[in-house]
C-alpha cells in the first residue's frame, strides 16, 4: 500500500516534467541554403582567320620603256590614271615592260618655280619609275615662250630644267636623269594654241 502511495505521489511530477520537456522552446532550424548552379560560361567563337594576301607584285624585273607619243600629260590625275594601267598590264600579264608617258611641268610667265601641281606629277612619275629595273633614264627638256631676250630666256629655261632635275633626284639617283634647255630658239617646236603652254619643262623615258 505504501509503494502505491509513493508512486502516485512522484507521478504528477513526473508527468509536469514530461509536459514541460514536450513543451519547451524549439529552436528554429534554418533552411539549408541551396546552392545556386554557377552560369554557365558561353565562350566566344574563335575569330576567323584571315584570308592570306597574296604577296605584292614585284614590279623591280621589269623595264621602263618610253612613250613615243607627242603628248605630254601635264595634270597629276592624268598621270596616276596613266600610269596605273601600265602597271596594271604588267601585273595581269597583257604587257612584258612598263611604258611611261610623257609629262610636263608647266611654269609662271618669268619663273622657275615649280607648282605644287608640278611637284606631285613628278612624285607620281618618279616613284612610279623606282619599282621598275632603273636601267632607263630619264630626260628633262626646258623650255620657254618667246617673250624676252635669248639670253634671258636660254637662262630661265636652264633653271627650269634644272629645278626639275633636282626635285626628280629626291626620289631616284641623279645619274638616272638628263637636263637639257633650248630657251626661245626651240619656240614653236610644239604646236600649242596659247603662250603658257610654252613655258614648260617636259619629261620623258628615254
Amino acid at each position: 500500500m505504501s509503494l502505491v502511495k509513493t508512486v502516485g505521489r512522484f507521478l504528477p511530477v513526473a508527468l509536469s516534467l514530461a509536459v514541460l520537456v514536450a513543451c519547451g522552446d524549439k529552436k528554429e532550424e534554418k533552411p539549408v541554403p541551396v546552392k545556386q548552379p554557377e552560369p554557365v560560361k558561353v565562350e566566344a567563337p574563335a575569330p576567323a582567320p584571315e584570308p592570306e594576301k597574296p604577296a605584292p607584285f614585284d614590279f623591280s624585273k621589269f623595264a621602263a620603256i618610253k612613250n613615243n607619243s607627242n603628248v605630254y600629260l601635264t595634270t597629276r590625275a592624268e598621270v596616276d590614271a596613266y600610269l596605273k594601267d601600265a602597271f596594271d598590264k604588267v601585273e595581269k600579264g597583257q604587257a612584258s615592260s612598263i611604258m611611261f608617258p610623257n609629262v610636263s611641268s608647266l611654269f609662271e610667265l618669268a619663273s622657275a618655280e615649280l607648282s605644287s601641281e608640278g611637284r606631285a606629277i613628278i612624285a607620281s612619275l618618279a616613284s612610279k619609275y623606282g619599282q621598275t629595273n632603273q636601267e632607263a633614264t630619264l630626260l628633262v627638256e626646258g623650255y620657254t615662250c618667246d617673250l624676252g631676250s635669248v639670253p634671258f630666256n636660254d637662262e630661265l629655261s636652264q633653271r627650269r630644267a634644272e629645278n626639275v632635275k633636282a626635285e626628280i633626284a629626291k626620289y631616284i639617283p641623279a645619274s638616272k636623269i638628263t637636263a637639257k634647255w633650248y630657251g626661245k630658239r626651240m619656240f614653236k617646236k610644239f604646236k600649242f594654241d596659247t603662250k603658257d603652254e610654252y613655258r614648260r619643262v617636259n619629261i620623258r623615258i628615254q
